[in-house]
């Protein structure tokens, strides 16, 4: 049973191969009477070449043409040399379903060869896009990508024919190529403007319109994608927002406050007005400041001259961003030691011994910062905002929100003992707000940052 199944397959297959039309072949003969006559003996090779030439076709092919010779001279000859447009002495031409004319001199087997099989095989009207190279493939919104598309002519007729690109479904532009020939290329450019895109992915599709009578369509269209990710501006900006963020929440920690204030008894306890108490603080401040600029600046530096590191070195910011948040909000605790070393007492000693000069509370500042349990991790967190080209002024932002609460405290340097009670009654909701601020930045670095460098 199964070789019978297999039989009747094969003779279905074979009738489906062989029932396409077959080519109609047109010999438009003339054998000249006197070959070795002046004149006409080129004539008379041509007509023995081309006649051996459709008889082998005929016996190679079989079925799958059907030749027809035409005495070139004859009532019906010339009516077809008129019809082809075949001048009074190009005769012995071949002409192929009745659209490709071969000349008798022109006549090449392999030439008639490849057009036959083209008929065959649907090949004659055919034209393709062979490739497309994009400028980029990772834009920001506004950006342009220039398409550069490469088309060829494949079939063996000269085609005229329209070239479409795509982003997703908009038309990005029409080309138009006018009388490609065959096995011809022709390169344009398209420019995708991505300023009206929003984030994301997009598929950019390259399409040759067919032209008539094409029948293999599927070399007429390439697909390409680019990612279009948020503008350099809205990036930088946000940028600045996080560092002026983690510098705000740098300074205004409950620790912080509280110490400060206590120091701020010294400071500014024989300052009875506003200029001076004012210019104290901000002294103060400038110092703090500066150890801040100095760390992140020696930090920054290593952080960016390490690129191999870079990628390795935000994963674990990012780890400790996450579960230092989790300890400020209250749902991680982190085990510690208790260490006998009270900051009271050696704040104090130290406010006595050089809060008289400017440049000792400038000091007092500078040293104060490495007592502040809590700067640390916010400011490791800001690592991988650092880029080179804007390393300074993210800098600069980060101490300017850094500086924003010594503002404050010197505008209303005398009620800071009220500030830092107050602050103290609120430290758990100040602490969780800073820690959500961490644990949201982690995650927006390792989802839309960390983890695509990892898959791609």
């Amino acid at each position: 049973m199964r070789p019978l199944v297999c039989f009747l397959l094969l003779f279905l297959l074979s009738n489906v191969s062989y029932s396409i039309d077959p080519v109609v072949i047109e010999f438009l003969y003339y054998e000249p009477q006197c070959p070795t006559c002046p004149g006409l003996q080129e004539l008379y090779e041509i007509y023995v070449n081309n006649s051996q030439l459709v008889d082998d076709i005929e016996k190679d092919y079989g079925s799958k043409v059907s030749v027809k010779r035409i005495q070139f001279y004859s009532e019906e000859g010339l009516e077809k040399a008129e019809q082809y447009g075949i001048g009074i002495k190009d005769c012995n031409t071949i002409v192929i379903n009745c659209e490709k004319v071969i000349l008798g001199y022109n006549a090449n087997e392999t030439y008639v060869r490849e057009i036959i099989d083209s008929y065959l095989h649907g090949s004659v009207h055919d034209i393709a896009i062979v490739k497309v190279a994009l400028s980029r493939t990772v834009v920001e919104i506004g950006e342009k990508v220039n398409i550069t598309v490469t088309v060829k002519n494949v079939g063996i007729e000269t085609e005229s024919f329209n070239v479409n690109t795509y982003c997703n479904e908009s038309l990005i532009g029409t080309q138009i190529i006018t009388d490609l020939t065959p096995d011809h290329e022709f390169s344009l450019i398209f420019v995708c403007d991505t300023t009206n895109q929003t984030y994301g992915k997009y598929v950019i599709k390259t399409e040759a319109e067919p032209v008539m009578n094409e029948i293999n369509l599927e070399n007429n269209y390439i697909y390409d994608a680019i990612e279009v990710t948020g503008s350099y501006f809205v990036s930088f900006i946000a940028t600045l927002v996080l560092a002026f963020s983690f510098g705000f929440f740098e300074t205004f920690s409950p620790c912080l406050i509280i110490l400060l204030s206590f120091l701020l008894s010294y400071t500014i306890g024989n300052t009875r007005h506003f200029k001076g108490s004012f210019l104290k603080v901000m002294i103060f401040g400038a110092g703090f400041i500066s150890a801040t600029l100095l760390l992140a600046v020696a930090f920054g530096l290593v952080f960016l001259s390490t690129p191999v590191l870079q990628y390795s070195s935000t994963w674990l910011i990012c780890v400790f961003a996450v579960v230092f948040g989790l300890h400020l909000v209250g749902v991680l605790k982190i085990p510690s030691k208790k260490i006998p070393f009270q900051s009271k007492p050696l704040v104090k000693k130290l406010a006595k011994k050089y809060v008289i000069t400017h440049a000792g509370i400038f000091l007092l500042g500078f040293v104060f910062y490495f007592l502040d349990p809590c700067i640390a991790p916010i400011f490791i967190s800001m690592m991988p905002l650092l880029l080179p080209e804007t390393l300074a002024f993210t800098l600069f932002v980060f101490c300017l929100g850094a500086i924003i609460p010594f503002v404050g405290i010197g505008i209303f340097a005398g009620s800071v003992s009220k500030l830092a009670r107050s602050t103290y009654r609120h430290r758990s909701k100040i602490r969780a707000i800073s820690g959500l601020v961490l644990i949201n930045y982690a995650l927006y670095l390792i989802i839309f940052q960390l983890i695509p460098k990892l898959i791609s």
